[in-house]
């Protein structure tokens, strides 16, 4: 039994390509926030009033690995979403697999030519002779 699709073809392939350039990004930014990167150090907001290093240091490592944590619950987000979005560009192939219907994602209207007129009886439009 084929499910019923939620995204069509051209939008599950579109979520597919930003999941996976979303666990890129995600995965390596939690890579370089557990690394404690130097560069990141902007994206820190510190106390003023924190007088013993040691205790700078364990906020910080603390801090870092947080977000190091919060990246990689992001990218395994994107991993579900990669999974639905998967699944409904499959669903839309074996539909219109099943069907007569060209299985390209072109356009539904290729191909359809008008009339002297400009009218087409078969989709029941009037064409500006655009």
């Amino acid at each position: 039994m084929v499910g019923w699709p939620i995204l069509g073809p051209k939008l599950s392939v579109c979520c597919s390509v930003i999941s996976v350039w979303g666990i890129i990004q995600f995965l390596l930014m939690g890579a370089f926030f557990y690394m404690e990167a130097a560069p990141l150090l902007d994206d820190f907001e510190f106390e003023h009033n924190v007088t013993n290093e040691q205790v700078f240091k364990d906020n910080l490592s603390d801090a870092y690995n947080q977000r190091a944590h919060n990246c990689w619950i992001a990218a395994f987000l994107y991993v579900g979403l990669l999974i639905f979005a998967g699944s409904q560009f499959m669903t839309n192939q074996k539909q219109l697999a099943g069907t007569n219907n060209p299985t390209s994602m072109a356009s539904p209207f290729t191909g359809v030519t008008s009339e002297e007129n400009g009218f087409n009886r078969q989709y029941a439009m009037q064409f500006n002779g655009e």
